[in-house]
């Protein structure tokens, strides 16, 4: 039986970076695909702060039909994460009752909070997804934000969680902290994210992403490919690879992804560290430039102070990369099978890439392991299985 969808995310493509856009569009897409009718409704925030989606309101992408509100302020929408379609509240209001079932992929946005209220006064049942944006996860945050997100979650949002039929957790560590936050045990379903796997059927020839930006074939490529942040702990990476070019010769860090804030602060770390020529920033990679990156790296880091669920950590097995994360990533106890788990220390992280770079027969055996790690745990028709089955229950 096909079911009416509604998805519910702040930002969705033709947008290109963010985890939840990706994930979001994957699974529509995907659920489309099996027959659902799949509703998308979305904001037009777009690649920067000064920059919006140019779209028509109602889109066909792809085999989806998407509804792109406008946000008040679109330097409010990406850099404090306050998104503001306040032209959404009569559709959401008029329409929701269409659905059989609502997917929401956060819950403090303004979207959630009204959409939830309408869900349930219509009796509609609701799932609400928060990829990592738990309360569990402020500790690390500046303190005025913790402080405006402790009280807005005392005060409306953990409703939204506690009303919601069903709740998606990542990890069994964010299931822990619905719980903790009202949800009933039996009410949470811990679904990772995905990949789809056909976009990694053929990968590109080895070499390319080397010939592409002048890096010789002996040098070894440690690699970062993620967003910008100053949680992803590139301050940490630079460290430890200042003093590992220190012992070995002819290795090069590379660090590709969307200025998200810690770009200007990143360049001046480089600077005074003198590492210049040993650093290359691509900026954003995508599609295929993402995919030879992954295949030429001889090992992929990603050195999170916290990251719930990387999905690069996946993409990057996926494309044979040996892989080295934090114990701060959500995904550490299934990389501790397939890489090298270190702390969040400089030591550790210098230690566990020079065993990687230095030893061709680890990074194989690692390469080997990542692979078979994803296509067993984290096919994607295997992810929208377990979401179907969530939809279908709370219906």
């Amino acid at each position: 039986m096909s079911l009416q969808i509604l998805m519910v995310t702040s930002t969705f493509p033709p947008r290109r970076f963010g985890g939840v856009t990706g994930v979001s569009f994957t699974l529509a897409r995907k659920l489309a695909q099996r027959g659902h009718q799949v509703t998308v409704y979305t904001t037009d925030a777009g690649n920067s702060e000064h920059s919006r989606l140019k779209v028509e309101n109602v889109a066909r992408f792809e085999n989806l039909e998407v509804h792109y509100f406008r946000n008040i302020s679109n330097l409010l929408a990406l850099k404090y994460r306050l998104f503001t379609p306040i032209s959404s509240l009569p559709t959401l209001k008029r329409e929701i009752n269409r659905f059989d079932v609502v997917h929401f992929h956060d819950y403090r946005s303004l979207f959630s909070v009204f959409g939830s209220y309408f869900a349930k006064s219509s009796g509609v049942p609701y799932v609400i997804q928060a990829h990592g944006s738990m309360p569990k996860a402020l500790a690390r945050q500046k303190r005025l934000k913790v402080y405006v997100k402790r009280v807005s979650d005392t005060v409306v949002n953990e409703r939204v969680i506690r009303n919601a039929s069903m709740a998606i957790a990542l990890t069994q560590s964010e299931a822990l902290a619905y719980e903790t936050a009202g949800v009933e045990k039996g009410k949470v379903a811990v679904i990772p994210n995905g990949l789809d796997l056909s976009q990694f059927a053929k990968l590109p020839a080895r070499g390319q992403f080397r010939e592409r930006y002048g890096i010789d074939s002996q040098e070894k490529i440690i690699l970062f490919l993620a967003r910008i942040n100053k949680i992803k702990g590139l301050t940490l990476l630079l460290c430890a690879f200042c003093r590992l070019e220190k012992e070995i010769e002819g290795i090069r860090l590379v660090i590709a992804g969307p200025d998200d804030g810690y770009l200007a602060q990143l360049k001046e770390e480089i600077a005074l560290l003198g590492i210049p020529d040993k650093v290359l920033l691509t900026g954003p990679l995508y599609e295929k430039a993402k995919l030879e990156a992954y295949v030429d790296a001889d090992v992929y880091v990603l050195p999170s102070s916290y990251d719930l669920f990387p999905l690069t950590a996946l993409e990057a097995c996926a494309c044979g990369a040996p892989i080295i994360v934090t114990n701060r990533c959500g995904i550490a106890d299934a990389i501790r099978e397939v890489g090298i788990v270190v702390d969040y220390d400089t030591d550790q992280l210098q230690s566990a890439m020079h065993d990687v770079v230095s030893n061709a027969a680890v990074r194989e055996k690692m390469r080997e392991k990542g692979l078979v790690m994803v296509r067993e745990r984290y096919d994607l028709e295997k992810i929208v299985d377990d979401l179907e089955r969530v939809y279908r229950a709370c219906v």
